[in-house]
């Protein structure tokens, strides 16, 4: 079970905790504040007495029949166990929790006291609403007139029936609550498994980016071996770092903006080394005094890739710009190349597909990627939130 789960639990535990606590607590402070501060144990233990059956029906339903039948959507079979616990229950239950008034005098009679055992009784006029002839008990005249004439008509008003009725108001209760808490727990199931969906898309749309990186990284190296060979040297043990920050930095959901910009300037540097002078390669990024805030990794270098890609010729000058600046609240990014009848497929590329669904995974609406191709350079804007 996890964290959350066990919280929802904690706290569904503690509400039963408190409403039984106030049940059993009610009589003694009843007693203490009634009584004159002193107790009367033989009424609080005859107050828990009532009180005994009901629990035992809430243990019964909360943890084992409602888990394992209810919850399992055996509703016919919790039903027929209900119906049989409430029953066995109130067998088993010494003293019904309503018992019988009929065979329980209103007040202690003593004679010569009570009016109805008084010698002279019958010269006492019956009540207006009494017929003469009524020979029924006080307690039996009061029981019937505590209820309206169509319950007493429809309904067995008998022990057993104030019980089960008592009993059906309490598992209704605790089902109500069972059931709220089953909801917020399942709520929270399925925000973690769509959090680790989104998790798993995100990762399976970054790795991609890693064998783009590493041909194009490699091709460079190649290059550079016949030009320089104690800079290619020096090159290799600097892409087997940016190796290690792709292949096991890059497992963290957000790194620092730091670390994240060094990357891009490194594999800048490293793409220069196959272009002579007649590529334009500019390069503004902040490196100091920056903000201590993260970022997705690996959202730029797709873009800056398909830039070196598709904007250069060896044949015509070309360039590719990349500036970045941090304002406020947001991370602006603009890159812009040159383009030579390749615009569509720069924009059609497969790394840039899989960047815009991982913004769309990340943000939602709120980023903005700006892609606008002009007779000579094609532009991307990337503008993200920042994140603290």
């Amino acid at each position: 079970m996890k964290k959350g789960e066990r919280r929802q639990t904690v706290l569904e535990n503690l509400i039963y905790l408190i409403i039984w606590f106030t049940l059993f607590s009610a009589p003694v402070l009843d007693q203490y504040y009634n009584q004159e501060h002193s107790f009367n144990w033989s009424d609080i233990l005859r107050a828990w007495k009532i009180l005994a059956p009901f629990f035992s029906l809430f243990i019964l339903n909360n943890y084992i029949l409602t888990p394992f039948l209810f919850i399992r959507k055996r509703f016919w079979l919790y039903i027929v166990f209900i119906l049989g616990s409430i029953g066995l229950v109130y067998l088993l239950s010494s003293q019904p929790a309503f018992p019988d008034r009929q065979n329980r005098p209103l007040v202690e009679e003593k004679r010569g006291n009570h009016p109805l055992s008084h010698p002279y009784k019958e010269h006492f006029p019956p009540p207006k609403d009494r017929h003469p002839e009524d020979n029924r008990s006080p307690a039996k005249r009061m029981q019937e007139n505590v209820h309206p004439p169509f319950l007493r008509q429809w309904i067995p008003l008998s022990p057993l029936f104030h019980f089960s009725f008592m009993a059906i108001l309490l598992i209704g209760f605790n089902l109500a609550i069972k059931l709220l808490f089953k909801s917020l727990r399942d709520d929270q199931r399925v925000k973690e498994l769509e959090k680790q969906t989104l998790q798993t898309e995100l990762d399976y749309l970054k790795h991609q980016i890693n064998p783009h990186f590493f041909m194009n990284t490699l091709n460079n190296i190649h290059a550079l071996i016949d030009i320089d060979t104690e800079k290619a040297k020096s090159t290799v043990l600097e892409f087997s770092q940016m190796m290690r920050y792709i292949l096991y930095d890059t497992a963290q959901t957000t790194l620092p903006l730091k670390r994240e910009i060094h990357f891009l300037i490194h594999y800048i540097e490293l793409m220069k080394i196959r272009y002579t002078d007649q590529v334009d390669i500019r390069v503004c990024m902040p490196t100091e005094d920056l903000p201590d805030v993260k970022i997705p990794p690996l959202l730029f270098i797709s873009f800056i890739e398909n830039a070196f890609k598709h904007g250069i010729s060896y044949q015509k000058k070309s360039f590719v710009h990349v500036s970045m600046d941090i304002k406020e609240n947001e991370i602006r990014c603009l890159i812009i190349n040159s383009i030579f009848d390749n615009a569509n497929e720069q924009q059609q590329g497969i790394g840039l597909e899989n960047v815009r669904k991982r913004l769309q995974l990340l943000y939602g609406e709120n980023y903005t990627l700006s892609i606008q191709a002009e007779e000579n350079e094609y532009q991307v804007l990337l503008i993200i939130p920042l994140q603290v």
